[in-house]
């Protein structure tokens, strides 16, 4: 009885195993993919677990750790990829070189990297090796900082995941069912007659575990719609006059500061009165076509009836954030495009950057301090030190308090 038992189970589950098979496929196939070594897997998860510490491209100045310009010439793979897992370890071993390094950073505790497999270690070198070209920073995007959004790799893997284990969980039970049965038969109990999959579907139980699934759902959408809530990346509302930026910016090569003048001087940058569109408009009257000429009269119309343009605000910070302008313009030196993308080429204004928490964060924590001269800091005295000994020496506004929770939550 208990082998015929056996049987009807596994008839029961051998419609599984195509489809198990094919998921354990995808998956083994997607590990061998993302197992090679390649300068592009590399610089993601350079970027990802190594910035804080290490500057990036072109990777010839010095940060927390040291600059990695040739350190495959300087170290042989077999070194580096111990050193980068765990260099702890290394220097337990007693290897001078590790010992070395560790000694003249101030022994400063480099994170252990023990999940990283070989590959994954060399496509880190390779791209150190064999930098991307470099472009003309992309606005928005400070220090190549990502916006948070998960990855198609990610999504796949999640759902990959997701169904292997559903899958595992149906052979459980069914496996759970079928050692009860047999428990019964062995006791010499009467076995009850199996209900037919439709019943089970719509029994109590099957309704129960949907309702946790639904309850699971919600919760996971309610929670990322909470996260992703307030963040209006390309936003893009109707205004009262179709201002092109391009233009002014950029055919005309006006200063952002001509029409923002508060952004170095205060807390918010400001709109410029209809006063300051007519400087200029006063002896410019005629658009390029009939759309620019009708747009230039609504000015006219605002400054003969003494009233203001109704702009319509683009870029807006929750309440509890604190941000002030000039902090950014006058003393960081941080460009407009930074923040509000490239301006000078929108036709249209719209909002370049989610201006996320995470966002922000991942700025100050790439951004320079510049301390030469600057008296602000001297609280500073082993960061200055540092600086007066190594002009390369880089300071970034994380490290001087640029991620604690005052800076911008007052």
């Amino acid at each position: 009885m208990h082998v015929n038992l056996l049987r009807r189970s596994l008839v029961h589950f051998k419609p599984l195993f195509p489809a198990l098979l094919s998921v354990l496929f995808l998956v083994l196939t997607m590990r061998l993919a993302s197992a090679e070594v390649t300068a592009a897997a590399g610089e993601k998860i350079f970027k990802q677990y190594c910035t804080s510490c290490h500057k990036a491209a072109p990777f010839d100045a010095k940060l927390v750790g040291p600059a990695l310009k040739d350190v495959e010439k300087r170290r042989s793979e077999e070194w580096l990829i111990k050193w980068i897992r765990n260099n702890a370890q290394l220097r337990a071993s007693g290897d001078k070189d590790a010992i070395a390094i560790w000694t003249e950073y101030g022994k400063n505790e480099m994170p252990s990297f023990a999940s990283f497999s070989d590959d994954e270690i060399k496509s880190i070198l390779a791209y150190i090796a064999n930098p991307p070209v470099a472009a003309a920073p992309v606005a928005g995007q400070p220090g190549g900082a990502t916006q948070g959004a998960p990855s198609a790799g990610s999504s796949v893997w999640l759902y990959l995941i997701l169904g292997v284990l559903l899958i595992i969980f149906v052979m459980l039970v069914r496996a759970n069912r079928t050692l009860k049965r047999m428990t019964i038969a062995k006791d010499g109990h009467e076995l009850e007659e199996e209900k037919p999959w439709s019943k089970r579907l719509t029994s109590a139980k099957a309704w129960a575990l949907y309702g946790l699934i639904l309850v699971f759902l919600a919760g996971w959408t309610i929670t990322d719609s909470a996260i992703r809530l307030g963040h209006s990346k390309n936003y893009t509302p109707p205004q009262p006059i179709a201002f092109p930026h391009d233009l002014h910016a950029g055919t005309l090569q006006i200063n952002c500061l001509y029409c923002h003048a508060g952004a170095e001087k205060s807390k918010v940058a400001g709109i410029p009165a209809v006063s300051t569109c007519m400087n200029c408009h006063k002896g410019v009257q005629q658009g390029e076509t009939e759309a620019g000429t009708a747009e230039i009269q609504k000015i006219y119309a605002a400054y003969e009836n003494n009233r203001p343009i109704q702009w319509v605000k683009i870029h807006n910070l929750p309440d509890h954030v604190y941000f002030n302008h000039s902090q950014h313009v006058t003393v960081g030196k941080i460009q407009c495009q930074t923040c509000h993308g490239p301006v000078e080429k929108m036709k249209t204004m719209y909002q370049f950057a989610s201006l996320s928490m995470g966002w922000c964060l991942n700025c100050h924590r790439q951004t320079e301090v510049n301390f030469q001269g600057n008296e602000y800091y001297t609280m500073y005295t082993e960061l200055h030190e540092k600086v007066k000994q190594d002009t390369s020496y880089a300071v970034t506004e994380a490290m001087v308090g640029g991620t604690g929770c005052q800076k911008c939550h007052y």
